[in-house]
């Protein structure tokens, strides 16, 4: 599995994970070839393709994004179109998603939520 994170910098990280996974979710919906299945929380969200898939987490200070995929097209695939709705869904915020490659061993988007929440769980 190849992966790539991002880290978004804004105070509304929630308001922006939110309305990218419900945003994800229509388009599945209105387009079943995607094969998309999306869940998410005020804090965490997961974007799942039969291919590979995308975790966030929501921090007071910013979004996180990993996304794994089982290739390399598959992978600059999620990369571009989730960072191409985003940085449209937070325009007004001058949002900017820049993947690199994970540094060792980084802990997932929802850990980091988890431990910053308290351990709440996901529902979604």
């Amino acid at each position: 599995m190849l992966t790539a994170e991002a880290r978004v910098e804004t105070e509304r990280s929630s308001r922006y994970l939110v309305q990218l996974c419900k945003h994800v979710s229509e388009i599945g919906r209105a387009n079943p070839e995607m094969q998309a299945r999306v869940e998410w929380s005020e804090d965490r969200g997961l974007i799942e393709f039969d291919w590979g898939r995308c975790t966030l987490g929501a921090l007071p200070d910013g979004l996180i994004l990993r996304a794994e995929a089982t290739d390399e097209e598959h992978l600059r695939q999620i990369e571009q179109r989730l960072a191409g709705l985003l940085e449209r869904i937070g325009r007004h915020d001058h949002l900017r998603v820049a993947w690199t490659a994970p540094q060792g061993d980084q802990e997932q988007p929802h850990e980091a939520a988890d431990r910053h929440h308290g351990g709440r769980k996901a529902h979604g």
